[in-house]
């Protein structure tokens, strides 16, 4: 139920205080009890890996064994970072992102998902020139979280994506090149791989968005939290380089340092001394532990190893078990499903059709069994249609033990079966 409205709250604040996506997911994780019978497969948490931690343990014994700690303690950054840190940032990326990068690309935030607060409310909204310009989502569903980061109501736009059978149980969702409209758009908004679904828009896709992007000088801005260069969750596909007009974002949380909270923005320096003066009202300074972590883990080179022999493996492998779990209890259950090809990530997208209760209410009925999933009526902002997919999906994370998996998906399995009309 929304609160009721409070004349002493802004318009922005009122719209916040009602019932977001990102509030309920991360609410859901922090209201975990650690009771042994719940099953937490709704958040974006990367999984723990030994491997990974003992990597970043060892970077953090050198951190507190440094002369530097007491800087790191007591000492602000600049507001996107202090210089010697974007410099290094702007050498190690430069070959991964094809690319001679310069410190004035570079900036730093307490998380990507701060960054994207700042860059979508830079290209949307009431402009200087008095138009009203939105931020377009080329493909829906997408990331849950920037639903809400606009200051403007109603600053999105989205369109049905096309739905592309791929096999037995298995579809995808395509670029509606159809339905592609700038006329009121201030820039355009993708994952890559989409978060929530593991899809990853091909380059040639990319490509023919931006040929009509530059007629317009609309910059396109790309999330790369679990793309290239790490940690490179992108299975055999292409990776995404930096050029002119495009606005690339990074993350330390999926290589499995989401409490570090530290993002990186690449984009051109005009765009980049705007966001310094976002964050400097903002943040006042980005934190420094992300910054020197980073220091140390890209003058090793540590990321590359890390993405390529170790997350990568873990989460195939993680996501082929979690695909025969699921699987199984659905077939044995008589339950009807879609998944969507997962390309990337580490989530899978699963849609329940002729279902008689909305993924708003299984949410609900898994949670009265402590199973906790995410609703994907979340992932739809902008459109403006009756596309079934946005009330019969729902998305699950794989990063979870495998008894975990197992229990959640026969829970899962019941629930659906018990509220599904089959098809003759």
């Amino acid at each position: 139920m929304a609160p009721m409205p409070n004349p002493s709250l802004s318009l922005w604040a009122s719209r916040l205080r009602q019932n977001q996506g990102i509030r309920s997911l991360m609410e859901d994780l922090g209201q975990v009890t650690g009771h042994p019978d719940e099953i937490l497969l709704g958040g974006g948490n990367p999984a723990h890996i030994p491997e990974a931690e003992e990597i970043f343990a060892e970077a953090f014994q050198t951190l507190a064994k440094d002369p530097k700690l007491g800087a790191l303690l007591g000492d602000y950054q600049a507001p996107i970072g202090n210089d010697r840190f974007r410099s290094l940032a702007a050498e190690y990326l430069s070959p991964h992102l094809g690319y001679d990068l310069k410190k004035g690309n570079i900036a730093f935030f307490n998380g990507s998902q701060n960054a994207y607060s700042y860059l979508l409310n830079i290209h949307s909204g009431k402009m200087l020139d008095g138009s009203f310009k939105k931020i377009l989502l080329p493909i829906v569903p997408e990331y849950i979280g920037y639903a809400d980061q606009s200051i403007e109501a109603d600053a999105f736009l989205a369109t049905d994506p096309e739905v592309i059978p791929t096999g037995k149980h298995r579809f995808r969702y395509g670029l509606n090149k159809t339905k592609f409209d700038l006329s009121k758009v201030g820039c355009v908004a993708l994952s890559r791989p989409t978060n929530p679904t593991g899809n990853i828009l091909s380059n040639k896709d990319i490509e023919w968005m931006e040929e009509r992007t530059k007629k317009q000088n609309l910059p396109l801005l790309i999330d790369l939290a679990y793309g290239n260069p790490f940690p490179n969750l992108i299975g055999s596909e292409e990776p995404i380089h930096y050029r002119d007009g495009r606005t690339l974002s990074l993350s330390f949380s999926k290589i499995g340092l989401p409490g570090v909270r530290l993002g990186m923005v690449v984009s051109d320096p005009i765009t980049i001394e705007t966001l310094s003066s976002y964050a400097a009202v903002g943040n006042l300074a980005v934190g420094n532990l992300g910054v020197y972590l980073m220091d140390i883990l890209f003058r090793k080179d540590i990321l590359t190893n890390l993405s390529k022999n170790i997350l990568r493996p873990f989460y195939d492998k993680k996501r082929e078990l979690a695909l025969s779990i699921f699987e199984s209890e659905f077939k044995k259950h008589g339950v009807e499903y879609e998944i969507h090809d997962p390309l990337g990530g580490f989530f899978l997208w699963i849609r329940f059709p002729n279902m008689s209760v909305t993924n708003h209410k299984l949410y609900h009925l898994c949670k009265d069994k402590r199973l906790f999933i995410v609703s994907g009526h979340y992932f739809f902002p902008g459109l403006n249609s009756d596309f079934s997919h946005t009330q019969d999906c729902i998305r699950l994370t794989y990063c979870r033990p495998e008894e975990e998996l197992a229990r959640g998906a026969h829970i899962l399995a019941e629930i659906v079966a018990s509220h599904q009309t089959k098809s003759e």
